[in-house]
């Protein structure tokens, strides 16, 4: 599940407006806007006057552009955003459902000022958003498990709301948790994961009376007995009988399995104590993160964010082994954006990790294989030009020396952002595995390497014949792991 979601078509046009724009340097051409959000140009006219009615400053309509008068940060835009998403009535409704927990039809109508034929179609727009999360808007309840339900609310309002600043109207505080990490778990909280736990707790405390609803659904479960097991349980569970003394014993032991799994999930306290203190029977975790780990590091080099990219892929298979769902913290655009520019070699290597298996024997719901190949491009695209293998291009050029390593240059300039390359002048008695000559050469059968000419490095369909040969190489390189 995406943010955009939650708005309803008017107020995802808004959203989609200003994020493509700030996405473009705070100004766009109007047709690229209208061909991006499929659009007509009155429509786009809307939109803008919609926006400036929140602050008539907010944008500059010219002729031919779009300007938003925003400082270029995502600060600023999500700000906005959040406004824009306050008048969503999808959001409002689950924000209802939590704040109250129990509401009839015409309570939650008459709250929403709207009629009851329209509550009925909001619940079941709701209901579609849900079912992912094995949740559901029923019998005058949110139903569904205890994890189910604060995982989904965790994300509906730090996603929504939080951006790293604490959530006054539903924070709490962090009931004595920081300085428990501090002493007793070995980790120093930072601003953001302080304000991610403090969240948490207070969603649970908020709770407290109505969990054993849920509670009753889970502690019958293997899982549940089998995460007991664990040091980080038992930390937990020392945690909430010091600081949470107004809960009874079953719920103390439930909330220490609830953050057992959200500290397994979310990076708060340090990952190394995360990993090796939850360790428990039939966890396949461990086993699945050493295989993809080992298929990463076989095809890029990533040095000094080893332990970044370990941690990151440890709780993203984690959130998606041991909860239902996959709320994503990232906006569709810039998804899709990332997305668009994949290459064939990291295709390949995805490929690879989804066939392991161990994975396989998960049988993913098709969301959950998307999030998988959505998470591992984004840990991935960092680190494009770290591949292993390095592709070595010969330079043939009639150019003059300063001209001629200029052109050299912007070969590299153009390919480094994105593939490990070694860009020279041609010698006769080195290999390559790409010939680039700025001129026609009429005998080729000297060359054992493609040879690929390009004249003018200025024109955008020769830079992308650079790109589309240099990945094809990069991928007949890709060498799998795993025995057909």
């Amino acid at each position: 599940m995406h943010n955009e979601q939650l708005f309803d078509h008017k107020g995802l046009q808004i959203y989609s407006l200003l994020l493509l724009l700030h996405l473009h340097n705070n100004h766009t051409h109007k047709s690229e806007l209208c061909t991006a959000l499929k659009i007509t140009s009155p429509t786009l006219s809307q939109l803008t006057e919609q926006i400036n009615a929140f602050d008539p400053q907010l944008l500059t309509v010219t002729r031919h552009e779009v300007i938003l008068n925003l400082p270029y940060n995502g600060q600023a835009v999500n700000a906005l955003n959040a406004q824009i998403l306050a008048s969503s009535l999808r959001f409002q409704l689950l924000d209802l459902y939590f704040k109250y927990s129990h509401l009839t039809r015409e309570e939650t109508a008459r709250i929403l000022n709207i009629s009851l034929t329209s509550t009925n179609k909001l619940i079941g727009e709701c209901n579609a958003l849900l079912s992912e999360f094995k949740l559901e808007l029923k019998q005058n309840m949110l139903r569904g498990s205890g994890i189910q339900f604060f995982y989904f609310y965790f994300n509906f309002y730090w996603n929504n709301h939080a951006k790293g600043s604490t959530l006054k109207n539903v924070v709490i505080s962090d009931h004595g948790f920081k300085e428990y990490a501090q002493q007793k778990l070995g980790s120093q909280l930072n601003i953001i994961q302080n304000d991610q736990i403090s969240l948490w707790l207070s969603l649970l405390s908020s709770k407290h009376e109505l969990i054993q609803s849920y509670f009753s659904q889970e502690e019958t479960k293997p899982l549940f007995f089998e995460i007991k097991e664990t040091p980080l349980y038992e930390a937990l569970l020392k945690y909430f009988k010091q600081n949470w003394i107004f809960l009874d014993k079953e719920l103390v032991e439930y909330y220490s399995y609830l953050t057992f799994i959200f500290l397994n999930t979310y990076n708060i306290i340090s990952y190394p104590v995360t990993e090796i203190n939850s360790l428990f029977k039939h966890s396949k975790c461990q086993q699945l993160l050493e295989q993809v780990t080992t298929i990463l590091t076989n095809s890029y080099n990533f040095n000094t964010d080893f332990n970044s990219l370990r941690s990151s892929l440890y709780f993203t298979i984690n959130k998606l082994l041991l909860l239902e769902g996959y709320y994503y913290s990232n906006n569709s655009l810039n998804l899709e954006a990332k997305k668009e520019v994949s290459q064939p070699f990291e295709e390949k290597v995805i490929a690879e990790i989804l066939n392991i298996p161990l994975a396989k024997q998960f049988s993913l719901e098709p969301h959950k294989l998307q999030a998988i190949q959505d998470n591992l491009k984004m840990m991935i695209y960092p680190h494009k030009n770290m591949k292993r293998n390095c592709i070595s291009i010969g330079v043939v050029s009639q150019l003059t020396i300063a001209t001629r390593y200029a052109y050299i240059t912007k070969i590299q300039n153009i390919l480094s952002k994105g593939h490990n390359i070694s860009v020279n002048d041609y010698r006769e008695e080195a290999d390559y595995d790409l010939v680039i000559a700025d001129f026609n050469l009429h005998d080729l059968t000297k060359f054992k390497a493609p040879v690929l000419f390009l004249d003018d490095l200025e024109i955008q369909s020769n830079i992308d014949l650079l790109e589309k040969e240099v990945s094809r190489i990069e991928s007949d390189m890709y060498q799998p792991l795993l025995l057909q």
